[in-house]
């Protein structure tokens, strides 16, 4: 991906809000509703919190009026961590002192926020808080177009304007929504899209739960995405129901597909893959085919967060042994891969058709959901590794070819 920042790096902006706000600070210009309105020292304010139980990259912390949410900075190997102070609508502003020298600081809970990361509007979704969306990526208003459930949330949103692309964000969209929040992809190392965002003093939010190394721990992210609602409850209550039934699966499949060598790979060119893009086991679903019990034909040499491109050779050499693939890509146009391209045939997966490919009627949403229903990924691998597991069932966003 590449992007363009300059737009952002020549902005110097100050978001307008109640008593005004600075670049480390975003508010909304009206209070939402709740809003303390007799505020009293040493009192709770969130009653309902979460607590962090599987992420590696996040956590939270309480106190009475404010709370502080650190992640790791996925952008910057050895950078500080990065730091949001979110205060109760009605409350004193804590003071930017120390360890929240840098940080952002935004009221919540939030009533107007953008969002350019598709993981994070599949979050917001989830929660219930489309009517605070304001701002969308041309990207995502793009996908409305041409599927259902993007459709959905901008309806529910009230037509959300556009803000641009990522980090060549519009600067007069972003200073007239007032914008208390920009919610956006952590890509990781060699990205700069929230760093851009932070300097040129828009409110960004690095959503970085693709850079988690399991599958629950990316999951676990909705409960960061509440905090800026006061949304725990709901968030903790939707991630329990998500590790039941992760964990349901895991039971089932355990024990019982550890004779099989498996690859989650990428093949069409038209997503960017001049051959095959493979991923190791040390990505999110690389580790979610070792917590089936599978082989993966794609880990030598490959430990990347995101995997890496294979040449012909190379890849004939080390997908030898593989039985089944999961390719993400949609079904169309794996199909059209393989009959365009006989070398694909060299696959024993793709000979004897023993692989899985993204749905096409619905692609899209599934790309945004994934990460967050990852109960619902790791169930699509294990049925089509094991069908006999799940009579009668059927994958939700990963198909065969018949």
């Amino acid at each position: 991906m590449i992007r363009s920042a300059a737009a952002l790096l020549a902005m110097s902006v100050a978001l307008a809000g109640c008593g005004g706000s600075g670049t480390g600070e975003s508010k909304a210009q009206d209070g939402p509703e709740g809003c303390v309105t007799d505020y009293a020292e040493d009192q709770d304010y969130f009653p309902d919190k979460s607590t962090v139980e599987e992420s590696e990259l996040w956590d939270i912390s309480y106190h009475d009026s404010y709370k502080t949410i650190t992640l790791a900075d996925t952008e910057k190997a050895d950078g500080d961590p990065l730091r949001y102070v979110l205060y109760q609508c009605g409350t004193p502003k804590p003071k930017a002192t120390g360890d929240l020298s840098d940080a952002l600081f935004v009221q919540v809970p939030v009533t107007k926020v953008s969002v350019t990361s598709f993981n994070a509007l599949a979050m917001v979704d989830r929660l219930g808080k489309n009517d605070t969306i304001t701002g969308l990526s041309g990207q995502l208003l793009g996908s409305a177009k041409t599927d259902a459930w993007y459709a959905g949330v901008v309806k529910d949103a009230g037509n959300p304007m556009s803000i641009g692309e990522y980090t060549d964000l519009d600067r007069e969209a972003v200073l007239g929504l007032q914008t208390q929040a920009i919610l956006m992809s952590g890509f990781g190392e060699g990205f700069d899209d929230v760093s851009n965002a932070r300097s040129a003093g828009l409110p960004g939010v690095s959503v970085s739960n693709r850079m988690e190394e399991h599958a629950l721990a990316s999951a676990e992210w909705i409960k960061m995405i509440a905090a800026f609602y006061n949304a725990e409850g709901a968030a903790n209550a939707e991630f329990k129901t998500i590790k039941s039934k992760f964990d349901k699966v895991v039971s089932t499949v355990s024990g019982k597909v550890d004779d099989r060598d498996a690859g989650y790979l990428c093949v069409s060119a038209e997503r960017g893959c001049e051959f095959i893009y493979g991923h190791g086991k040390d990505t999110l679903v690389g580790r979610l085919l070792t917590e089936l019990g599978t082989g993966n034909v794609f880990t030598r040499d490959n430990d990347g967060p995101n995997g890496k491109p294979y040449d012909y050779e190379a890849a004939i050499g080390t997908g030898a042994d593989a039985d089944f693939f999961v390719v993400y890509d949609p079904m169309k146009m794996t199909l059209e891969t393989l009959n365009s391209d006989p070398r694909m045939k060299r696959f024993q997966p793709f000979k004897k058709g023993a692989f899985i490919a993204g749905v096409d009627k619905n692609f899209e949403e599934c790309r945004a959901k994934t990460y967050l229903d990852v109960d619902v990924l790791i169930r699509d691998l294990a049925i089509g590794l094991a069908p006999d597991l799940f009579p009668g069932e059927k994958g939700t966003c990963f198909t065969r070819s018949s």
